[in-house]
């Protein structure tokens, strides 16, 4: 343990028994110590680099960082201690700099810098890394930044991977700004994302999704080679060097730019504070090529290209980011294909997207709504169908839905199927029964410039009286904008005989304003079932429901229950809801359903 340590790293205990093993048949921690230079020692305990721990430092002391301000050259900038916040964050110190040089006296700390490595001159050590640029100050006047202390990160290094559990719930942890009493919030250092081949309108949409998730610079202007990238653009992951967190790649891309801290073998440290504080993820990472920082009384933020896909993160944690270079992070292919019914005209469209449940979601609905809004750009009416497939693993059928919109507006009014895929996708990943890696999106639409609505104008049943036990056709009538009315028949299954002498009210519409109620999924199946069973806008349906009352517990609807039955169940623990059975009936037509319409029927008393 260093001098003046309060307390014992577990990382750093572990080295230090590993080197105790390799000097025999000392009887105690003293006479180790003597027998190994002390110097010597904290190499080992650090992975070969000198560092100096929050503790040794002293207020005034000077040295420099490592950063990237424009292309992918590492340069230097100066820095000066201020101080150490203690305990600014659970079990973890925070060092207060300020920076010169490089600009940042104008522009401020950049978002972009997080995980630059931080190094004093030590008047008797000499040359210490001791930490991350990580946090700073919005709003701030003033270069001035946090350090996460290198003790804190370098353990990351070494965290080993568990396996990821079979059943989990997924949650998304946000990091909380770090409260400093009369100096306002202090906040990690933002990572910027940049965004390539994004539909404008559509980034507009995404914009305030990302914020959520802490992305408060979204750069459209950068673009992102991903795998594709020309290998000689690619440049390597070294200290002080920009290292990119893809989240998309292809057709469309996203990376978040951040510094990496330090580099051992094929391991490295970043960020000096969380991504998104989502424990153990695997990521996609590469380089970045910085174009321009843009400064910003906000925050100022760096402008670069993302390439390569050199190595994976594994760790999100709280002191920092860790990965290894080399290995490959899966990816989730997106695959779509639009057609154009008038000029018979298809296009296609190819993007990987990370599985993380946080992410995934989001890059489906922008990958779907930038086909639509570049692919076949129309101005004023928009017909569309879509089928859109969920590929899943472990012997788990495909979840599919089909839909028909209409944009009033154009292909601008049909951002429903952006929200329409992303709500899909969002509902596999966080089902709250398992984690279920989607292994591939397929999507297939069919535009045409054409208002694709019908109006319910009239429903006419065979006669007002009707029989028990005798199906019942009713003849919908639908108004089409330059087509003419357009004539629909639905039957309703045979209406039960203690309905007789009874009125009865039908409703006629689209069914998915009418949809059944269905029990509380009691497992996986269950739940991905009732995700297929999802009803389209252009479903015209007929309804009536029945008179008893029915009980949807464990995952099934029972019926005809009798009476001290359900007051039995009133008292039970078990949880429970009521509802009502019905009878219906559907056809699937061309059109987007609007408007409703109410039968009333007589059913004839009959022997």
């Amino acid at each position: 343990m260093e001098a003046g340590s309060k307390r014992e790293n577990p990382w750093q205990r572990r080295q230090f028994l590993a080197l105790l093993g390799a000097v025999p048949l000392l009887a105690s921690r003293d006479a180790f110590a003597k027998a190994v230079n002390p110097a010597q020692l904290q190499r080992a305990q650090t992975g070969g680099v000198d560092v100096l721990s929050a503790s040794e430092l002293q207020a005034g002391m000077k040295g420099y960082g490592l950063t990237v301000v424009k292309g992918t050259k590492v340069e230097r900038f100066d820095i000066e201690i201020i101080g150490v916040l203690k305990m600014a964050m659970p079990q973890q110190d925070l060092i207060l700099i300020r920076c010169a040089g490089l600009g940042l006296e104008h522009s401020g700390v950049v978002a972009g810098m997080s995980g630059s490595p931080i190094f004093v001159q030590h008047p008797q050590l000499g040359e210490r890394l001791i930490g991350a640029l990580s946090y700073g100050f919005p709003f701030n006047k003033d270069p001035v930044a946090g350090v996460t202390s290198i003790l804190d990160m370098l353990p990351e290094l070494d965290r080993k991977l568990a396996p990821l559990p079979v059943n989990q719930r997924i949650t998304v942890a946000q990091p909380e700004p770090i409260r400093v009493p009369g100096q306002g919030d202090m906040l990690p250092v933002a990572l910027p994302l940049t965004v390539a081949g994004v539909h404008p309108d559509v980034l507009a949409l995404a914009r305030p999704q990302w914020a959520e998730l802490g992305f408060t610079h979204l750069n459209a202007a950068a673009g992102t080679g991903g795998a594709t990238a020309d290998p000689k653009q690619v440049a390597k992951l070294e200290p002080g060097g920009s290292i990119s967190v893809l989240l998309a790649r292809g057709d469309i891309s996203m990376a978040a730019i951040g510094t990496v801290t330090w580099v051992r073998g094929d391991h490295f440290i970043a960020f000096g504070h969380p991504f998104k504080g989502l424990g153990q993820l695997h990521l996609p990472v590469g380089s970045a090529d910085v174009q321009w920082i843009l400064a910003s009384q906000q925050s100022s933020f760096k402008m670069a290209n993302a390439f390569g896909d050199v190595g994976v993160l594994d760790q999100d944690r709280q002191p920092a980011v860790a990965g290894r270079i080399g290995p490959k992070a899966a990816m989730v292919p997106i695959d779509i294909v639009l057609t154009n019914r008038d000029r018979q005209a298809t296009t296609k469209w190819h993007v990987e997207a990370t599985d993380q449940p946080a992410f995934f979601p989001l890059v489906v609905a922008m990958a779907l709504g930038t086909a639509v809004r570049v692919s076949e750009p129309i101005a004023e009416n928009a017909a569309v169908t879509m089928t859109v497939r969920f590929d899943l693993p472990d012997g788990h059928a495909p979840v599919e839905f089909s839909e028909t919109m209409t944009g009033l507006s154009g292909s601008a009014g049909l951002a429903d199927v952006s929200s329409l895929a992303q709500n899909a996708a969002k509902a596999i990943v966080f089902n709250g029964f398992e984690r279920l890696r989607v292994e591939r999106v397929a999507a297939t639409l069919t535009l045409a410039d054409d208002r694709n609505i019908a109006f319910l104008e009239s429903a006419r049943p065979q006669s007002e009286e009707v029989d028990a036990e005798t199906p019942i056709a009713i003849q919908v009538t639908l108004q089409l904008a330059n087509v003419g009315p357009q004539r629909v028949t639905l039957t309703l299954p045979p209406l039960p005989r203690d309905l007789m002498g009874q009125t009865v009210t039908v409703q006629i519409g689209a069914e998915k304003s009418m949809a059944p109620e269905q029990p509380d999924p009691g497992n996986i199946r269950d739940y991905l079932n009732a995700l297929r069973r999802q009803i389209p806008r252009n479903r015209l349906a007929a309804v009536l429901n029945l008179p008893e009352p029915t009980v949807l517990l464990r995952g099934v609807r029972l019926t005809q229950l009798p009476v001290g039955v359900r007051d039995e169940l009133a008292g039970h623990a078990a949880a429970y809801r009521t509802g009502r059975e019905t009878l219906r009936t559907h056809v699937d037509t061309p059109w987007t359903l609007n408007g409703a319409l109410t039968l009333k029927l007589r059913v004839r008393q009959t022997p």
